[in-house]
């Protein structure tokens, strides 16, 4: 019953995304290549089945490890339109590919139960609309899911330490209507309302501590760009 007002939902924000993207507004191009540069040296030519939690669409994930060795690619997401993005766009990867339709929360307990495991997860501006105690979980949860030497890797807004949840949405929403110009007023005002609604970033000692907690052998900050309150963590299992 969640699928189709989730996939209105999609539909709606869809070309809000692209023109985000086009015009690089949240940052994506400087952090993904980071991304790309560290799983490019750290997985070398080993072979890697991948997971992807809250897979959206998989464009910007999909062009840039496209030159990775990678096995097995597992995505997870509500929208069923989403997915079907996501089985155009990762086809350039030309390896086994698994689109699982739900929540990914529900999603990811389902592999738990069916012994499933990954030698990199990966979540990009997803798991922000949790709540930080189901953040603490789903880091658990993702622990379990690692072979050995497996990596998390997680993309994500984020809030500046000693900053509230408001004072971050001040933050970040007011660039959006002095200098986000390609939108235009009611696709900015859509946008505002989904970030007060919906997000809930951490900071990053909370996120730090909350992968300790789940039992990751260290967590390293690869990127923390404050200009798009953004940033890139690698837990190693």
């Amino acid at each position: 019953m969640l699928e189709r007002p989730y996939n209105h939902i999609f539909d709606a924000h869809w070309q809000l995304y692209q023109t985000i993207l086009r015009e690089d507004y949240m940052g994506h191009q400087s952090i993904y290549s980071v991304l790309k540069q560290f799983l490019t040296s750290y997985i070398e030519s080993t072979p890697v089945a991948f997971l992807d939690i809250g897979s959206g669409d998989a464009q910007v994930i999909a062009e840039h490890i496209k030159d990775i060795n990678i096995t097995s690619y597992t995505a997870i997401d509500l929208s069923a339109d989403a997915l079907a993005f996501a089985t155009h766009n990762l086809a350039l990867l030309n390896c086994e590919l698994e689109l699982l339709n739900c929540d990914f929360v529900q999603g990811v307990t389902d592999l738990i139960e069916t012994d499933r495991r990954f030698d990199i997860i990966f979540t990009g501006f997803a798991l922000h609309h949790l709540s930080d105690s189901d953040k603490a979980s789903m880091f658990k949860n993702l622990r379990q899911l690692l072979n050995n030497n497996g990596i998390l890797l997680y993309i994500d807004v984020c809030r500046r330490e000693g900053e509230s949840r408001n004072e971050y949405l001040e933050r970040y929403l007011a660039p959006t209507w002095s200098h986000w110009q390609a939108l235009d007023d009611a696709q900015t005002e859509l946008l505002n309302q989904h970030v007060r609604s919906s997000d809930f970033p951490a900071t990053r000692s909370l996120l730090e501590s909350m992968a300790v907690q789940a039992g990751f052998a260290s967590c390293d900050c690869l990127l923390q760009d404050d200009e798009h309150a953004n940033i890139l963590l690698a837990m190693h299992g």
